[in-house]
Formats: structure tokens, sequence, C-alpha cells
């Protein structure tokens, strides 16, 4: 049965527990936002997504990296990693359900290999957790999943444990940390030209 933690006390002390805090995690959603609302209807339709994700991934990594947190892409996995405690956070587009404490979230899009491995050594560590391992010994990160979805009114986001997954699709989760919503701005910015001091140019008749 899945651990659902939506009282704010609870989620930041358990934030906390994984060497996260909730500003570092809302700033780097709010920051994959922001580059989404920038976009016009010039750009590529695929584009929106792809920015937003980019652009959080990147926030993500920039505001956890005083806290010992360090970016990972192997096999093109795109991990922020905190090796000391075998940690990794993957940041993943979620459907409507996300964020939703009584709901069953799950990711927008399809996700391949690296996703099923990361929840199989998830389950594995789960179900060896009480056993000392031989010194040295690289279990594996527990991986968990920063899913983030962009509603009519708001901007909502969980960081959460996945446990199960078929067809591309995460089935069930663990544990999942509910973060406060945030509210879409979609007001369009005006953009104005830079204020330069006035020039005085002195014009001579020619002699």
């Amino acid at each position: 049965m899945q651990n659902v933690r939506t009282e704010m006390v609870d989620v930041q002390d358990r934030l906390t527990q994984l060497g996260l805090t909730l500003a570092a995690l809302q700033e780097a959603v709010q920051q994959g936002y922001l580059a989404r609302a920038r976009l016009t209807s010039n750009h590529p339709r695929i584009f929106f997504g792809s920015s937003m994700w980019a652009e959080t991934v990147a926030a993500l990594r920039d505001n956890l990296r005083s806290d010992g947190w360090v970016r990972s892409n192997e096999g093109n996995y795109e991990l922020t990693v905190n090796r000391a405690e075998d940690l990794a956070v993957v940041v993943t587009t979620g459907d409507e359900a996300t964020g939703v404490a009584t709901s069953n979230p799950t990711n927008k899009c399809p996700k391949g290999i690296n996703t099923v491995d990361a929840i199989a050594v998830n389950n594995q560590l789960d179900m060896f957790g009480e056993l000392i391992p031989d010194p040295g010994e690289n279990l594996g990160f527990t991986t968990w999943i920063l899913l983030i979805h962009v509603g009519e009114d708001e901007v909502r986001s969980e960081l959460s444990l996945p446990s199960n997954i078929s067809s591309g699709k995460i089935k069930a989760w663990k544990e999942r940390i509910i973060l406060p919503a945030l509210p879409r701005e979609d007001d369009i910015v005006e953009v104005r030209p830079p204020e330069l001091p006035d020039i005085d140019v002195p014009i001579k008749r020619k002699a």
C-alpha cells in the first residue's frame, strides 16, 4: 500500500530525510514552467514539453549542487544524484492525476528500459533493505521521480517512488510526496526597449 504525504510538516520532514528541500524542488518546477510559458505559437509543439523538462532538470541540478547532488547522464538517462546517500531524482511529465492525493498518477509518455531498470533496483533495495551489504558494494540508486503536470489553472507536482511499470507506464508507487501546487502565470510579458541616455549631437554648418 502506497504512503501518500500531503501535510506540509510531514512533506518537509520527509524531504529533509532525503537531503532535499521543498524550495529547491518548487523552484525547479517553476523555472521549467516559466521556460514553457515564454514560448509562442511559432515554436514547434514538441518543444513545449521538452523545454520545460530540460529547464526543470537544469534548475534542479543548480539548486541541489551545494547539498552534494550532481548530474548523471549514463546511458542518456538524465538523473540528479546524491552518491553519498545512493539517491537519484529523474524529472518526468505526469498525467492529470499528478499531485492529486486521492488519484494514482502515471507518466504521460511511455518510458524505456532505463526507467524499468531503475524501478527494478528500487524493489531489490527494498527487499534486501535490512541486510547489511558488503563494504564498498554498490547496490545502485533508489530512484525517485519528480512528476509534473500543467493543469488549466495550476502546475501540480509530486516527488514519488515508483514500484511497478508495465508497457512503459508506471502503475504503482511505494511512496508519494505531494508538493503544493503553483499557480499558472500566463500573462503576456510586454517587451520594452532599453532606456538609453539622451545624446546631443552638435550640428555645424559647413564652411
